[in-house]
């Protein structure tokens, strides 16, 4: 193999996760590591950590909310988990596996005491003059409270397991600069464990295809279509059979600039479609535009912004409705005080809404914001990591029973190998 072959090749596994991965996967909003055409290199990186925080509304609601969940509203907890992040290239190929396993402790509600588990391994592969990059994520932890509903009985609800077994794969070809085609194809079933929720258990069945013109002076332009199938097997509504299943269609354009060191842009832009089974009829219209962006710019060599922002139609995991639009905005700023130590702050906003028809619970949430506010000190010296954190959340829902002011201080330590 030449060195102009290598370089090719290890292109064209960096391209492939940065032209479909992030119209595949569910809504996150996440700052886009790496350049665009980055060759990836071998690293070894295993941590451990201890996460000690006191939060003074564990409940995520009111008075009365925390006494409906039978849950103590002021605690500390703590969370040891043990972290990988493993990249390993061999010849054309690279091999990826991240994620944690961990155990979560609370002082006073030990109820919610529960395992952490988010694993995702992965691969990039030739495949003639293709490259099929196959990705397997396992995920299990309690169902954050800000999360869940108030469902009757719900001290008896409010203890879930949200369990997540999902696999992927995208396939891409043609020049790794120039016009390129893929499509993907991606199947995850989640499963909750109380008995009330099992009405939104999901099996998402996602595919679609994309067309991506690449150019090392001009980044990465993605034209892509998306659908995204969602199916109840247990879901009870006004007697219709079973299985229910509802779809997102997406369309739009997906801009990758991650060139250069000072300032790096990854941004897409879709209209969005939702359809309904036969017999159920929207309370919300959540169809229109979705977004993504995930900004970057280093100012000097101590100063670091970060913006985020993003809008997505998915299934309501923890809510009982046929889907859920969230709205997120952020942003945070970085300030390298020395080479060890670094002091931050972050601002960020969730908006959702979701779309419930006339069946809805009798605590239904129909709409939500969430203000938080936070303030980071970072100590990171040869193996070990220590932070400092302190933060503020505000919700505003459209029931007082969801509403919710809570401060959190929290401290880790982390130790960490890497190679």
């Amino acid at each position: 193999m030449t060195r102009r072959t290598a370089r090719l090749t290890t292109l064209g596994a960096t391209v492939t996760g940065a032209m479909l991965w992030p119209i595949a996967s569910s809504a996150q909003i996440q700052a886009a590591p790496g350049q665009t055409f980055a060759a990836p290199a071998r690293s070894i990186t295993i941590s451990v950590s201890n996460d000690l925080l006191y939060d003074t509304n564990v409940a995520r609601g009111s008075d009365d909310a925390a006494a409906l969940r039978g849950v103590k509203k002021e605690d500390v907890r703590t969370t040891a988990s043990a972290d990988v992040d493993l990249v390993l290239p061999s010849g054309g190929a690279t091999f990826t596996l991240a994620g944690a396993i961990g155990y979560t402790a609370y002082a006073r509600n030990e109820r919610l005491d529960r395992e952490r588990i988010d694993l995702t391994g992965g691969a990039d592969l030739p495949v003639a003059f293709c490259r099929l990059a196959p990705r397997a994520r396992f995920a299990r932890w309690q169902t954050a409270l800000e999360d869940l509903s108030i469902d009757l009985p719900a001290a008896r609800s409010t203890e879930n397991v949200q369990t997540t077994a999902s696999g992927e794969a995208a396939l891409s070809c043609g020049p790794e600069i120039g016009l390129r085609s893929a499509a993907f194809i991606s199947y995850a079933d989640t499963k909750n464990s109380a008995l009330t929720r099992r009405a939104q258990n999901v099996q998402t069945l996602g595919y679609g295809a994309g067309l991506s013109y690449a150019n090392p002076s001009v980044g990465l332009i993605t034209l892509f279509a998306a659908r995204r199938d969602f199916t109840y097997d247990s879901r009870q509504d006004a007697g219709l059979p079973l299985p229910l299943e509802f779809s997102v269609t997406r369309a739009g354009v997906k801009v990758d600039r991650r060139l250069g060191t000072r300032l790096q842009l990854v941004a897409s832009i879709s209209h969005a479609d939702t359809r309904l089974p036969a017999g159920i009829r929207a309370g919300r219209d959540l169809d229109g535009v979705n977004w993504s962006l995930a900004a970057t710019l280093r100012i000097g060599e101590r100063l670091l912004f970060v913006l985020e922002s993003e809008r997505a139609i998915d299934s309501s995991i923890g809510y009982f409705a046929n889907f859920v639009r969230t709205s997120s905005y952020g942003g945070s700023l970085t300030y390298a005080l020395s080479p060890f130590v670094h002091v931050g702050a972050t601002l960020s906003r969730r908006a959702r809404a979701f779309q419930v028809d006339a069946a809805q619970p009798a605590f239904a949430l129909t709409a939500d914001t969430i203000d938080e506010a936070a303030v980071r000190l970072d100590y990171a010296r040869r193996r070990i990591r220590l932070r400092l954190n302190a933060s503020y959340q505000r919700r505003d829902a459209d029931r007082d029973l969801y509403d919710y002011e809570a401060a959190l201080l929290s401290a880790s330590v982390s130790y960490f190998l890497k190679n």
